[in-house]
């Protein structure tokens, strides 16, 4: 009997042993439940607070009582580089940047923009790939070749493809692309057909016109809209595109001045623009500086959760003459 009842406390023991082990696994297990729930209950609050903040954004972008051109003087730049409820909020006008994808390469190698990449054998690279891939859509594709700094300093990715301007074997392979024939081809040969007789496109009936069935299968994507913004872009960059040979331009100085003076005050306009530089819709120049921007770049950062969102602008307004936006792109972090 002694026996038994000894053997019985020792499993007794045992027993209350590993119940206690259950204990303390359950209480470790409670609390780091209650810790993950804290963390998607914090993080889902970041998320609802974010979307918020972007609506808010969204709709100071429309009130802008001047469409026609965007500018730092619209009502949403008065948010840039603020909080709200502890959210950073950064702003940013991709079309003030030169579009990569479709830029005539020429531009990348005669002008000082060849200095921006790695080496000069850097540029013939991404040049090649662009060309062999048609427009990329990530800076990894090409961090070899530029630095990021350099990269977002002068360039972006995300941009509409000018029929006039933009570069040959890119527009027509992407054209290839959109129209899922070998239209492109076509394309391009009725654009140097158009440009040996020193004419450009000027207008979407001219562009229906000329892409004819295929015209919907390549509207927006390619249009003839100006893709850079001349309230946007960074002096480096104005200098070497009003340098480059091919506009024949004088005075650069001085119009690159006249430009930034202009802009700190007041908006330019297209008429603005084409009396400064002393050009009309039938110069190539006229087709890569506008005052619209197409692309913007929105982040939006809480404390456990960031949000990065591409809002472009469509080439054309609704009936009633305002602008439409599309959200094309949104990432979470």
């Amino acid at each position: 009997m002694k026996q038994s009842k000894g053997f019985s406390s020792l499993e007794f023991i045992i027993t209350l042993f590993f119940l206690s082990l259950i204990i303390i696994a359950l209480g470790i297990f409670l609390r780091t439940s209650d810790l993950t729930i804290r963390k998607y209950i914090s993080k889902k609050e970041d998320i609802k607070a974010i979307d918020i903040i972007l609506n808010l954004l969204f709709e100071e972008i429309k009130k802008d009582t001047t469409p026609s051109v965007d500018s730092l003087l619209d009502p949403v730049w008065k948010l840039n580089d603020t909080e709200i409820d502890g959210y950073k909020i950064s702003i940013q006008a991709l079309s003030g940047l030169i579009g990569l994808n479709f830029i005539n390469k020429n531009l990348l190698t005669k002008t000082n923009l060849k200095d921006v990449f790695n080496s000069p054998e850097a540029v013939d690279s991404v040049i090649e790939v662009i060309t062999q891939e048609g427009p990329i859509n990530s800076y990894e594709k090409i961090s070899e070749y530029i630095s990021e700094e350099n990269f977002n300093k002068y360039f972006t990715l995300y941009e509409y493809a000018n029929f006039n301007i933009a570069d040959e074997n890119v527009l027509r392979n992407f054209a290839n692309t959109l129209s899922m024939s070998y239209f492109g081809d076509e394309l391009i040969s009725r654009r140097k057909l158009n440009q040996t007789h020193g004419n450009l496109l000027q207008n979407e009936t001219e562009l229906n016109l000329l892409c004819g069935i295929y015209y919907d299968d390549l509207y927006p994507f390619i249009n003839l809209n100006p893709v850079m913004n001349i309230n946007f872009i960074n002096e480096d960059c104005l200098k070497t595109l009003l340098g480059f040979k091919d506009f024949k331009l004088s005075n650069i100085s001085q119009k690159v001045n006249n430009i930034i003076s202009l802009r700190e005050n007041s908006e330019i306009t297209e008429e603005n623009i084409c009396a400064i530089l002393g050009i009309t819709k039938s110069d190539k120049l006229y087709y890569y500086l506008g005052c619209k921007t197409w692309m913007w770049q929105i982040n939006i950062s809480g404390k456990k959760v960031s949000c990065n969102v591409i809002l472009a602008r469509a080439p054309e307004d609704d009936t009633q003459g305002h602008p439409r936006f599309y959200l094309i792109e949104k990432n979470w972090k």
